[in-house]
């Protein structure tokens, strides 16, 4: 009979607690015991008047006031679903959101009649309270977050993926000067920090915690053998001089054999200075597209995208401009006379003088830097490939201070394997694209030609400003075309 059989229990959703039925689509939860009977009630009580009873002695549940609700045979599915999805909550301390959670679970669901019971709406506050319990309370302080990241019952937030190493390092500065950085790198990878010789140094400011306040994630990444290795990340209070010096001062005590021969940054005068300390002897490269990108939204600015979008000759005096710094440092100023000659000559200089003049007081002091002459890089597209890595580990903006310590765990994981699979000799990127290597074709020839005076610097940056034409046109806001950067945005 259907109103009778052998009952079965099954894990309710709260800890503890049990659900009965006898395998007929209706769920009961116990509602009173006398003697050898249990008194059951409908598990949807507060809108269904169904009852039984379960005799202790046969084990057998009975029917007994009918039930107004539909049956439901996948609640045993539902109910372990849930319980998956919580456990996969609470274990994840990678920076995975519980969106993301949710999402891949039912992804690999082959039942839809159950993964659409498991709605953002319903799941969201139990999954997020499951994760909040790994950690405590978020600091007010980038000071006392630092302080709590170094107690040892916080430290496994901090352990690697293979559990073989820690990533959080320490902290450096000063709270006088709010200079505090907290260093973010595992000790496998400090290693591999003082044999590398060409570094990039960029700081992103999207995946920064809303708290504690911060000013940015500072992060230091190599090129290997043609693959972006993260090395080093740094949650930094301000981006102040002080608080440069302080992190580079830090990074030469835990990497005492750190000897850097090139290092590519963006132009923020305040690394480049503490850099300048630092590393007195080691040459500091600007990125190319960074400058063309700069340059020629200045010329937007001054109200000439429309013209240079109308004169061919207008805009090739704007590439050429921004092409600069592809001239050694000594020719550079030589050249862009030179440009600006051909300016006078073609009666354009009353429109283009405010650009070059912008040029001549913003860059021109700063052309050591500026120039990306003979460097095997001339952007620091390394650094904007690790800030996509990242938008891929923690895609939301502003993130969860935990979630972001998660995400260093993660890319930390990730970068280590791609440096063992370089280290077997597996290639881990395919290859560059063509346009990328026709235009370092271009500027290698006409480098060569430059070197051996068979062409003036004028003429170089004509024939070469080519390679930057996606950057000027990027500034300019005209079409996008590729060009020497292999990231198509300014991104920070």
């Amino acid at each position: 009979m259907e109103d009778q059989g052998e009952v079965q229990a099954m894990p309710g959703r709260q800890a503890g607690s049990h659900i009965f039925h006898n395998g007929n689509g209706f769920y009961y939860l116990i509602r009173e015991r006398r003697g050898n009977r249990c008194r059951l009630k409908c598990r949807r009580y507060r809108s269904c008047c169904g009852t039984a009873v379960v005799d202790l002695m046969t084990g057998i549940l009975t029917h007994l006031q009918p039930h107004t609700c539909q049956r439901d045979h996948l609640l045993p599915e539902e109910l372990a679903f849930r319980r998956d999805l919580i456990q996969r909550a609470s274990q994840n301390v990678y920076g995975a959101g519980v969106r993301n959670i949710l999402r891949e679970a039912k992804v690999f669901c082959d039942n839809p009649d159950l993964a659409r019971r498991f709605t953002t709406v319903r799941m969201q506050s139990a999954m997020y309270t499951a994760q909040s319990n790994n950690y405590p309370k978020i600091p007010e302080t980038i000071s006392y977050l630092g302080v709590l990241l170094g107690l040892p019952n916080m430290r496994p937030l901090c352990l690697t993926v293979d559990r073989q190493d820690y990533i959080f390092q320490g902290l450096c500065g000063t709270i006088q000067n709010k200079s505090v950085s907290l260093v973010f790198a595992s000790g496998r990878m400090l290693t591999f920090l003082q044999s590398r010789r060409n570094l990039h140094l960029d700081g992103t400011f999207k995946k920064r915690p809303k708290k504690p306040k911060c000013g940015q994630i500072f992060n230091v990444v190599t090129n290997y053998d043609s693959t972006v290795i993260a090395i080093l990340r740094v949650l930094m209070r301000r981006r102040t001089e002080e608080a440069y010096t302080a992190l580079f001062n830090y990074l030469r005590t835990i990497a005492p054999d750190l000897r850097p021969t090139r290092i590519h940054c963006d132009f923020e005068r305040a690394t480049i200075n503490a850099l300048r300390q630092l590393f007195p002897d080691c040459p500091i490269v600007g990125c190319l597209w960074h400058y063309a990108v700069a340059c020629s939204s200045k010329a937007r600015k001054l109200g000439l995208s429309e013209l240079a979008a109308d004169n061919d000759l207008v805009f090739s005096f704007i590439k050429c401009l921004c092409a600069a710094p592809l001239l050694p440092t000594g020719l550079i100023e030589p050249g862009v006379e030179e440009i600006w000659r051909e300016v006078q000559a073609s009666g354009w200089a009353d429109e283009l003088e405010p650009l070059f003049d912008y040029f001549r007081g913003q860059w021109l002091p700063r052309a050591a830097e500026l120039s990306v002459f003979g460097h095997p890089e001339r952007t620091n597209n390394c650094s904007e490939s690790d800030n996509h890595m990242m938008a891929n580990i923690l895609p939301q903006n502003r993130p969860n201070i935990w979630r972001i310590v998660g995400g260093f765990v993660q890319a930390e994981h990730l970068s280590w394997c791609d440096k063992l699979a370089i280290d077997a000799g597996e290639t881990v990127n395919g290859r560059r694209r063509w346009k990328t290597i026709a235009n370092d074709n271009c500027v290698l020839r006409e480098s060569n030609r430059l070197i051996r005076n068979i062409i003036t610097p004028g003429q170089f940056l004509h024939s070469a400003s080519y390679a930057i034409l996606a950057a000027v046109h990027n500034g300019l806001r005209v079409n996008n075309e590729e060009s020497d950067s292999e990231s198509d945005d300014d991104s920070d």
